[in-house]
């Protein structure tokens, strides 16, 4: 397929995104080096901000390969985790270490695959094995025993004394924030009742004196109709705030969750077919998730509004005017019974293939757009449109002000680029109130990656500066350099201007999921 693609893009000429795209898969190969180093300031082109201090994090497989055994997805691959700590002086230094799992620690020693991934990486000796588990399971009633690996690559953040490794369906991980190495599994004061937590967070600053940190975890059975979901609230020590288990009928998939005055909202995809005969061919190793991850046109497209309150005051559940799938949330707030929330939507003909080795799912077919919902709670009623052209995925918006009404600047790793869904070359800058007419946009030359805010207030800024008075970092990868990476750092008032400043390193870091920005400094 590959093949073909290159050559249908020979015949139509090689523009310049059309040769990255062509070599984009280079971003995932090779096993990433575990380091730690000042860069040099030869490496840094242009000048970092003065008032830029703390460490941008992330998150992402370090290899697609292991032990001979090919990943039928980037998904499935270990996790490694980066930091670039910007000492506030025009300096900085970059580290990066494999978070040790105990399935990679076991895999290591014994230098075997041994663990298959959630995403469909098997070896037939598993596919055997877990088939006849499968079948005894049915045969019994009871659940079979499946070895999936917990990669715990897809979001890392700090919070009070502790850095965060996250995984949807495993447990997280506790690393050292100044050196990256793992601590070991994390429970977080026992209070994960599911024994998983999601990948991503919200940060609630309503009371700008007291944060909270709010998390989800989420369970849900083929065989049952419902959907578990625990939402906890931490103080800044990690002692518990609140802790809420929902049962949330129908609900098939959770990986973010926007906060609201009142309410905790979700999105229940009808993009995720779940029942007991896809479940048995899903463990059997018959079948990815991505088989069952297609629009079915018999399940609902909803918003779920959770009250804070627990289960006490009923569940809102709205219909969506249009079918959606969607990963991320953007901005979001309540004023009074309307809601205004922003999401990049991924419609109609939206898989999880791995399109061209590069991106996660079939983006050039079915490209993700940014989309803003006005919502009545009252009447309980949705408008959704579109309000920026571009192909994009992994929106980003100001951490600590996430809720506060008004809010209203998004940050997006785009293509834009009429009829194209690939590759992701720009970052724009969305204005979720007046849409097109003041978007902003820069053009790298390579493949950017999400797009973090790091604010110049560092924690005092949920109350102080501009919604926008802050930088955006993002990493870029051009495949015609295969020996190098750059993290980009641009001024989000003037995004069109373009980075004012690169920090290079001399090797590549591979394409990463999700990654933050905190205001502290790690080193030893």
């Amino acid at each position: 397929m590959l093949g073909f693609k290159r050559a249908l893009l020979q015949r139509r000429g090689l523009s310049q995104a059309n040769q990255l795209l062509e070599l984009a898969y280079k971003g995932w190969e090779g096993t990433m080096p575990e380091t730690s180093f000042e860069v040099p300031q030869v490496d840094i082109e242009g000048k970092l901000p003065d008032g830029l201090k703390g460490t941008y994090l992330r998150n992402g497989p370090g290899l697609i390969e292991k032990f001979g055994q090919k990943f039928v997805h980037p998904i499935d691959g270990d996790g490694i985790v980066c930091g670039l700590t910007f000492h506030g002086d025009g300096s900085a230094h970059f580290k990066s270490r494999f978070v040790e799992t105990a399935e990679r620690k076991a895999e290591e020693d014994a230098k075997q695959f041994l663990f298959r991934g959630q995403m469909g990486t098997i070896s037939a000796e598993q596919r055997e094995e877990d088939t006849k588990a499968v079948a005894e399971a049915i045969r019994t009633g009871k659940l079979p025993k499946i070895k999936f690996r917990n990669p715990s690559n897809t979001n890392v953040w700090h919070w009070g004394d502790r850095l965060i490794s996250a995984y949807e369906t495993s447990p997280p991980y506790a690393l050292d924030p100044f050196d990256l190495s793992t601590i070991g599994k994390e429970d977080l004061n026992k209070t994960l009742s599911l024994k998983r937590l999601a990948a991503h967070f919200r940060i609630d600053t309503t009371d700008p004196e007291n944060p909270r940190l709010v998390t989800g975890s989420f369970v849900r059975s083929p065989l049952l109709p419902d959907a578990s979901l625990q939402i906890n609230e931490y103080n800044w020590d990690w002692s518990l705030h609140k802790s809420h288990t929902y049962s949330v009928p129908g609900l098939s998939y959770f990986h973010d969750m926007a906060l609201i005055d009142g309410y905790y909202v979700i999105h229940n995809s009808p993009f995720v077919t779940l029942s007991p005969e896809a479940g048995a061919k899903y463990l059997s190793g018959q079948a990815g998730p991505e088989d069952n991850m297609k629009l079915n046109k018999d399940l609902p497209c909803q918003l779920i509004f959770l009250p804070k309150e627990g289960n006490a005051k009923k569940q809102i559940v709205i219909e969506s005017p249009i079918a959606f799938h969607t990963y991320h949330f953007g901005t979001c707030y309540r004023e009074g019974s309307k809601v205004v929330l922003t999401t990049t939507a991924l419609q109609d003909k939206f898989d999880m293939s791995w399109e061209w080795r590069y991106w996660l799912s079939n983006m050039c077919k079915a490209p993700g757009k940014f989309n803003r919902l006005d919502i009545d709670l009252e009447r309980e009623t949705a408008e959704m449109y579109e309000i920026d052209p571009a192909s994009n995925e992994f929106p980003c918006s100001h951490p600590f002000r996430h809720g506060h009404v008004g809010t209203r600047y998004n940050y997006l790793m785009g293509c834009d680029e009429p009829g194209r869904g690939l590759p992701f070359m720009d970052v724009v800058k969305v204005d979720a109130e007046r849409g097109v007419e003041a978007r902003e946009k820069w053009r790298a030359d390579g493949l950017v990656g999400e797009v973090v805010f790091a604010p110049r207030a560092g924690y005092k800024s949920s109350t102080e500066l501009d919604e926008d008075d802050g930088w955006l970092i993002t990493q870029m990868f051009n495949p015609n350099r295969p020996d190098e990476s750059q993290f980009l750092v641009l001024d989000a008032k003037d995004v069109s201007s373009g980075p004012v400043a690169r920090v290079k390193v001399n090797f590549k870091v591979n394409y990463s999921f999700h990654g933050t920005f905190t205001p502290d400094v790690f080193l030893n």
